[in-house]
């Protein structure tokens, strides 16, 4: 439940961020300021969505990670030759 909700609660702390960005971007009338807020929205965006994605796979989303991973539980051993000759 608190995964849950602490997820929730960063979504809309960052929902209301970016209200107040685009609110205060739309009072200045300005169209390089409009392009300048939108690409850093993006970024933002993309970060946030980075995080999100590394804290799913922290907090037990295995499914979530991309690629080859070793687990440090399971130990490879080489293939030992046989004591005897095979007959």
């Amino acid at each position: 439940f608190w995964k849950v909700a602490g997820g929730l609660l960063i979504l809309l702390i960052c929902c209301i961020n970016m209200y107040f960005v685009v609110a205060y971007v739309m009072s200045l009338h300005n169209m390089g300021l409009y392009i300048g807020a939108a690409v850093l929205s993006v970024i933002y965006l993309s970060f946030v969505a980075y995080l999100t994605w590394l804290c799913l796979i922290a907090l037990g989303a295995s499914f979530l990670a991309c690629g080859s991973t070793v687990s440090v539980t399971r130990t490879l051993l080489p293939e030992q030759p046989p004591s005897h000759p095979p007959k």
